[in-house]
């Protein structure tokens, strides 16, 4: 016997929420981490605290459809960052925002908010935009960040109601002044390390214009590659400091400033239903939500390297089938294959940008005896993206499914920051960003 229960739910966004989760997600667990009791821990870094907020962006926006590309950093009076993000939930929330200034090494720093805000540190988020014709609904919330008043390291912290710890997602972002200069010295095509598998990046920070005292003690110097922070350089110390011309040069012969040069990133192209893009086997539209097959994908270790276009981990959402992509995309269960010829020592994670390259549950990879295959979903929005896969691993390589050529083209940012005395805080003097094997000539 069925029994048809009718429930009148109005306003309680709660419930809502936690129905939601279940029927997009599936299973109980899922929907009892997005009950507002639960305590939630601010991390800091690029973290969603709940399954339905999708597809977080912080970028500069200035009216180049190039921008979403870009890292969240902006130099200093400049408003232009902006966030985007989903909530997998078809009904509006009131979210709020607060900023916090970080240190060099991303932990709080001791500033009071007023030290670094103009404003009270309470930012209401009113830009929304519901889904249109999407099997999966979704509010779409936007949001442009304030001006702050010192250049450094700060988290967005984006909350529900007036509940600051009731957090839906945090992002990291950088403000820099140009008080510092940095040159890159080295050359920026061809092998740049003594290994051939890896890159290296020599540069010298000019602070002739800007008073710095015991730069060994009180400067940092953070290197990024293709915007990841998991194996991003912290705290790198000059090598030789030229103190009467006010040089700090950062050239070593230790591999201190390389990284492993890695391969040209994977794509799927999934912008439209209709017509299955670069490497998507199937479209499956009778689940929920819809199942996009991927075709399997091999190691690619003893390959030779072979150049072709990437956009450097990155992503974009579009909907080439209504061209509307930020509230007509759907989500897709994304299913991922690697024929691994067996089991390794390790744990596989696919990553990119669309994950900000962490290692989690949600994009761990599962071995399949009956295939000799790691498999595993994720939940992705409509749009075209970058992928790799990585091992965590004692006795394997983290790029050991890629491999490494110092033919790699990659994007490096230098951040090199700085704190005063008598304000006891780390601040972002100098940044630039700096592509190694450029296709562009």
């Amino acid at each position: 016997m069925t029994i048809l229960v009718k429930i009148n739910l109005g306003k309680n966004t709660r419930i809502m929420r936690l129905l939601a989760v279940l029927i997009v997600f599936g299973g109980l667990s899922s929907a009892f981490m997005t009950d507002h009791k639960v305590a939630k821990k601010l991390v800091y870094d690029d973290v969603s605290y709940e399954e339905e907020i999708k597809t977080v962006l912080l970028y500069p926006n200035t009216g180049n459809p190039q921008d979403v590309f870009a890292p969240p950093v902006a130099p200093i009076g400049q408003n232009l960052l902006f966030l985007e993000f989903d909530d997998l939930v078809e009904a509006h929330e009131e979210y709020r925002v607060r900023i916090i200034h970080c240190n060099a090494d991303w932990k709080p720093s001791r500033l009071k908010s007023l030290d670094y805000l103009y404003e009270f540190n309470e930012f209401i988020i009113n830009t929304f935009e519901y889904s249109v014709d999407t099997k999966i609904g979704y509010v779409h919330y936007s949001f442009r960040l304030p001006p702050v008043k010192l250049p450094g390291n700060y988290l967005l912290v984006a909350y529900r109601g007036s509940d600051t710890k009731d957090i839906i997602l945090s992002k990291r972002f950088m403000i820099h002044s140009r008080d510092v200069g940095i040159g890159i010295t080295s050359n920026l095509t061809g092998v740049t390390s003594m290994e051939r598998n890896k890159q290296q990046v020599d540069f010298e920070v000019n602070y002739s214009d800007y008073e710095i005292i015991d730069p060994q003690q009180f400067f940092h110097v953070t290197i990024r590659q293709n915007q990841r922070w998991d194996n991003a350089i912290f705290n790198l110390k000059p090598r030789f400091i030229r103190e009467a011309q006010g040089v700090l040069e950062y050239r070593f012969f230790n591999n201190q400033n390389s990284f492993g040069g890695g391969n040209e990133y994977r794509l799927f192209d999934l912008r439209s239903f209709r017509f299955p893009g670069q490497n998507v086997g199937k479209i499956v539209v009778d689940t929920h939500p819809s199942s996009a097959h991927l075709m399997i994908d091999q190691s690619r270790e003893y390959q030779a390297y072979a150049q072709n276009d990437d956009i450097n981990g990155n992503f974009y959402i579009q909907n080439t089938d209504t061209g509307n992509g930020q509230v007509q995309s759907d989500y897709f269960n994304v299913k991922f294959s690697l024929d691994t010829k067996g089991p390794v020592g390790g744990n596989i994670y696919v990553v990119g940008k669309m994950n900000n390259y962490q290692r989690m549950a949600e994009n761990k990879m599962r071995y399949d005896k009956k295939t000799d295959r790691y498999t595993t979903d994720v939940i992705l929005k409509q749009g075209f993206y970058n992928y790799q896969y990585i091992v965590d691993s004692d006795t394997l390589g983290l790029n050991y499914f890629e491999g490494d050529h110092f033919e790699t083209e990659n994007i490096y940012e230098i951040l090199a920051y700085y704190r005063p005395m008598n304000l006891g805080a780390d601040l972002l003097l100098g940044y630039t960003r700096v592509t190694l094997n450029s296709r562009e000539r």
